[in-house]
């Protein structure tokens, strides 16, 4: 099992009891003590746990931190199908925004073999899955940091986003819908991705199938503002709508461009 897979069993066993034991990951990941301790370690330093004699407890201050993984995970299949069809489009040299959404965080796992990329994001789950890489440069939007998005917003972010001019936009939303266009249930995020997607050339809307037609809480772009709408899969007669709205419609699943 790789890391990702150990640290998602460690979560939830944290999520669920409270207390992980490191026999219980040895025993059920496969792995050594040795990789067991390395991984509590690392897990430790995000925050979301404090290690104990014989494996871990469920930290104090993870509780928000938890929420976002929940997100993270759920439909997480499509997400990383989505992020990888995504990936396609950016090349070696390229500038892009990536927004805090859970769907655009599994791009940046797509992204670390691209050389002289400049990523420009107020995630700061991106900025961990990136920072070691040496062909990226990262370029993280100051401001309030939301514990709950683990991502930075407020005036500072806004006007960074005025200061750089990218390729491409990878965002995401709560809802996207041919009658009134993006939509999220937070109306910070709602204010930065769409500045993100004004100060691109190219944008790329990341969606799953769950928000297509669907509406949440802040309105934040029209329809038009997207050039690509990624997802997992949908009706033809609507890939025929929003064709004629000029979106092209990427459906990985089906090795469907349209």
């Amino acid at each position: 099992m790789d890391f990702e897979g150990r640290k998602r069993f460690i979560l939830n066993r944290l999520e669920k009891t409270g207390t992980v034991l490191t026999q219980e990951i040895t025993e059920n990941c496969h792995v050594s003590e040795v990789t067991a301790r390395r991984d509590l370690a690392y897990i430790e330093s995000q925050g979301l746990l404090s290690r104990i004699y014989g494996g871990a407890v469920k930290s104090r201050s993870a509780d928000a931190m938890f929420s976002y993984d929940k997100i993270a995970l759920h439909n997480r299949d499509k997400k990383i199908r989505i992020s990888g069809a995504a990936a396609s489009f950016i090349q070696d040299n390229d500038s892009i925004y990536i927004d805090c959404g859970t769907t655009v965080y599994h791009l940046s796992s797509n992204i670390r073999h691209f050389q002289n990329l400049r990523v420009i994001t107020n995630s700061l789950p991106v900025v961990s899955e990136l920072i070691f890489h040496a062909g990226i440069r990262i370029y993280l939007l100051g401001g309030e940091l939301d514990n709950e998005r683990r991502a930075v917003y407020g005036p500072m972010s806004e006007n960074m986003i005025r200061y750089y001019r990218a390729r491409k936009a990878f965002i995401g939303a709560g809802g996207v819908s041919l009658a009134d266009g993006l939509s999220t249930g937070n109306e910070k995020e709602a204010s930065i991705t769409r500045m993100m997607a004004q100060a691109a050339d190219t944008v790329y809307l990341l969606c799953d199938s769950s928000k297509i037609e669907k509406n949440a809480f802040v309105h934040y772009a029209p329809l038009e503002m997207i050039d690509y709408l990624i997802t997992d899969q949908m009706a033809p007669e609507l890939i025929k709508a929003y064709e004629k709205q000029n979106i092209k419609v990427v459906i990985p699943e089906n090795n469907n461009q349209s």
